[in-house]
């Protein structure tokens, strides 16, 4: 299976998450979350270098952990080893990474610009939220290209905590109505807007919170149909926090909005074998420029029915069936992917859906990221796939 530590399309750098798995086997500082932390970073700098970068050109980081307790040790580390960069950043306790002994996995973006990068309300604490680890970021990191924006929850832009911390429906509306009223501002302090957001990933601790955060979703983004993908995660940074939602966001060249492919309202699709009435508009593909980006795909076949029940290399297959037809219908192909991320149910799928995934991918030789989540949109799907491709072939 031929999968790159990096793919540059232009100024943007596509990365393989970043963990302590050697190219042997074996597994770097089992047990000690500093050590996994310090071999991470040296696969995405090594990753970088071979691009044309270094670890300064890191715009995001998704820091994935198996358990809030390593916190401390795995942000000291990032901190020492990226004194003078602040990122944006999404944290996660996910359900299980590629190895049972893998203690924290970093997914990053980066960007390799002519110009240097703008920061969007930057921040320096000398510990975060109370939590024993200094910390400096920035809300939004802008290139000429793309909008870097902080995974965002239902906390105060001011960092004064979360609000609505009980955890009703109630609450999980309430944070994912303040979370995406500070995204909206963020963009447009950035320059941006919600009109250039192409993918949406909404992060949500149990999976009946659905109901109450997508109507919100549908309120904020109203008819910009962004792509999406929906993960149960585990927990989050903090205990309170119920809902956190990452974007991507492209800038429109020339007044062109982007394209926005197969588009369709969440109430009227299936998730699994039953409709949800969330109140979304959505599409299956967004064009910018040469990037085509596709909603997360799963062993839902394009015409609505579920395949694979109960399997999930099945479930695998005919997700990749969808990415080749969704590729093909905005002008690309298989060859063409530089990222595809991969998250399953059950450790155990993670060998069989791999090898699906990058079987199909086998041309493409692209950046990939796995990870084992709490769950999906419905119970009946067992796995995921993200793609993001390049048309032309630019990148490299």
């Amino acid at each position: 299976m031929r999968i790159a530590g990096a793919v540059r399309a232009g100024e943007r750098v596509y990365l393989s998450g970043g963990n302590a798995l050697r190219a042997e086997g074996a597994i770097t500082g089992p047990g000690d979350a500093a050590a996994q932390t310090h071999a991470a970073l040296d696969k995405l700098e090594a990753s970088l270098k071979a691009a044309g970068g270094s670890l300064t050109n890191l715009t995001k980081l998704t820091t994935c952990i198996v358990d809030r307790g390593y916190r401390s040790d795995v942000y000291g580390v990032i901190t020492e080893r990226l004194p003078n960069v602040r990122p944006v950043s999404t944290g996660l306790v996910v359900a299980g990474l590629g190895r049972p002994e893998l203690i924290v996995q970093i997914d990053a973006d980066a960007a390799i610009p002519s110009k240097p990068v703008r920061y969007t309300r930057p921040y320096t604490f000398d510990s975060w939220h109370g939590q024993g680890f200094p910390w400096h970021g920035s809300m939004v990191v802008s290139t000429d290209d793309e909008f870097f924006v902080r995974g965002q929850t239902g906390s105060g832009l001011d960092h004064s905590g979360i609000v609505a911390k009980g955890r009703s429906l109630a609450d999980a509306g309430a944070q994912a109505d303040l979370a995406l009223r500070n995204l909206a501002l963020l963009l447009r302090e950035a320059g941006s807007s919600m009109e250039e957001v192409c993918k949406i990933t909404v992060y949500i601790s149990d999976r009946a919170y659905r109901p109450a955060v997508y109507p919100m979703i549908g309120k904020h983004f109203g008819d910009v149909r962004p792509v999406s993908t929906g993960i149960v995660t585990t927990a989050f940074a903090r205990p309170d926090i119920l809902f956190e939602i990452d974007v991507v966001a492209i800038r429109s060249r020339d007044g062109k909005p982007h394209q926005r492919l197969r588009p369709y309202h969440s109430s009227a699709a299936k998730y699994g074998t039953e409709s949800q009435k969330l109140d979304c508009k959505f599409c299956m593909i967004a064009v910018a420029g040469d990037q085509v980006i596709l909603r997360g795909q799963t062993g839902m076949g394009l015409d609505e029915k579920l395949y694979g029940a109960g399997d999930a290399k099945a479930q695998a297959e005919q997700a990749m069936d969808n990415v080749e037809t969704l590729l093909a219908e905005a002008g690309a192909g298989l060859d063409d992917v530089a990222k595809a991320t991969v998250y399953v149910t059950e450790s155990d799928f993670l060998p069989a859906v791999n090898e699906t995934v990058l079987k199909r991918l086998s041309k493409a030789a692209p950046a990939f990221t796995t990870l084992v989540v709490k769950g999906l949109a419905s119970p009946e799907l067992l796995m995921e796939v993200d793609i993001v491709a390049v048309r032309k072939s630019r990148h490299r």
